[in-house]
């Protein structure tokens, strides 16, 4: 049993090598008697795949032309692109959105592609060149057109044809005029007088002549800008107006405007405050040597007169002219004297607060205030007599504060004037022939009109 074991151990080995042999043997039968067994492509079948083809080719340019003759009806005259090298660009997504053009579908029913479809304008030298290009859902290419203000053009531009020549209009096949080879030989028509075939035959040959040429002109416009004014005089304005000072090289430039700003009395105020002034006087039994004030119901003694007048000469000391949002206060030793008010600045209508201006002085001379016992001594002691010196009765003068009223006091605040100069476009029109250099180098511009010259 072992040994026959042993000795069968190659048996599955050489199976699978058979196989695969005959398998081989197949493949190649397989591979040589199949094309005998297919069929050939018929001249049937060569010639649908042609229409096929045909009918796709024939969508693709169907829809090339679409785009073409929507965007020629698009761009009009104020739609072009105005200098050489300058284009201008629509995907088939703002064509349609424009509303000049419906989405559009390829062979397999699929919508054209609405960004990678465009058309694109380009000004050249005396044309224009328009590219429509199209990507569907299997292929994408593109056409070029060349547009101009033709002589056979309905609108401002159109597409360029081929040949420029007139069109003749072509005789009647079915009635030909030729005296020899009549329609009907047996009825002759009477050489003395035509019949009504020969007559139409001859109004055909009359429209089968060569027409005329048609020569076109077409309109120019310039501006001609006129000298400017003299500067106007000057009138009140609006403090936000602002200057206008464009290039009088600037065709648009019509207008120059200059401004300046003045502060000026606008109105006046009235105005109250409080300062001290004397109002009344007191007579009393005082002290020589010392003189009497009494401000406030305060009594002071003083080294020099004190008065309401400050001067430099009765203690008063000038030390400047100050301004302040409100009026101040005066004091025992502090005086203001009002000097006017103005605003600092103004806005559009002038309400801001005024400034006020003050004189302010000040009292040098000593000052301290007494009792009215100590003014008054009510014995005669030797320490108070050689104080005093002696007895006297004078007339004291007695200040208190009182309301002050400033009436029309001028107000004052920024005004702004203006002044201006213009001038005008004197626009002016001539006919010429299509692309006249000349004018167009000197600034002319078509203005999309054209007629027939005379």
């Amino acid at each position: 049993m072992y040994t026959e074991d042993y000795e069968n151990r190659g048996f599955p080995f050489r199976d699978f090598l058979l196989k695969l042999i005959l398998i081989i043997i197949f493949v190649f039968l397989l591979v040589w008697l199949l094309p005998k067994f297919i069929k050939p492509t018929t001249v049937e079948n060569k010639e649908t795949i042609n229409e096929i083809s045909a009918i796709s080719s024939q969508i693709f340019s169907d829809n090339l032309e679409k785009m073409k003759e929507a965007a020629i009806l698009y761009y009009t005259v104020d739609k072009l692109p105005k200098e050489q090298g300058e284009y201008d660009q629509m995907t088939l997504g703002d064509m349609i959105g424009k509303k000049i053009i419906t989405p559009l579908i390829d062979k397999n029913n699929k919508a054209v592609d609405v960004n990678k479809s465009y058309v694109k304008i380009t000004k050249a030298a005396d044309e224009y060149i328009l590219k429509v290009n199209i990507k569907d859902s299997e292929k994408e290419d593109y056409i070029l057109v060349h547009l101009g203000c033709y002589s056979y053009c309905d609108s401002y531009v159109c597409e360029k044809k081929t040949s420029e020549t007139g069109t003749v209009k072509p005789t009647n096949p079915s009635n030909p005029s030729n005296p020899t080879n009549p329609t009907n030989p047996s009825n002759p028509s009477d050489p003395t007088q035509p019949d009504d075939d020969d007559k139409d035959d001859d109004d055909d040959k009359d429209d089968g002549e060569d027409p005329k040429p048609v020569t076109y002109i077409y309109e120019y416009k310039k501006n001609f800008l006129t000298s400017w004014t003299s500067w106007g005089a000057w009138e009140k304005t609006a403090c936000d107006t602002q200057t206008i000072n464009c290039s009088d090289s600037d065709p648009t430039c019509l207008l120059k405007l200059q401004r300046y700003n003045q502060k000026q009395q606008i109105g006046s105020y009235t105005k109250k405050h409080t300062s001290y002034q004397q109002v009344s006087t007191y007579t009393k039994t005082t002290c020589s040597n010392y003189n009497y004030v009494i401000i406030n119901n305060k009594t002071y003694t003083v080294s020099t007169s004190y008065t309401s007048s400050v001067t430099s000469s009765n203690g008063w000391k000038k030390v400047g002219r100050y301004s302040y949002e409100n009026p101040p206060r005066d004091t025992e030793t502090t005086r203001y004297l009002f000097d006017g008010a103005d605003y600092s600045y103004c806005n559009a209508t002038c309400e801001s607060t005024p400034n006020f201006y003050y004189y302010k002085y000040i009292y040098t001379g000593s000052m301290s205030q007494v009792s009215s016992t100590t003014s008054v001594p009510s014995g005669s002691s030797t320490s108070v007599s050689a104080s005093c010196g002696s007895y006297v009765t004078t007339t004291v003068p007695v200040y208190g504060y009182v309301v002050v009223e400033h009436t029309s006091d001028p107000l004052y605040g920024t005004v702004c004037y203006k002044s201006t100069k213009t001038r005008s476009n004197n626009p002016q029109t001539k006919w010429s022939s299509y692309n006249d250099t000349s004018l167009l180098n000197d600034g002319w511009t078509y203005t999309g009109n054209k007629k027939l010259a005379n």
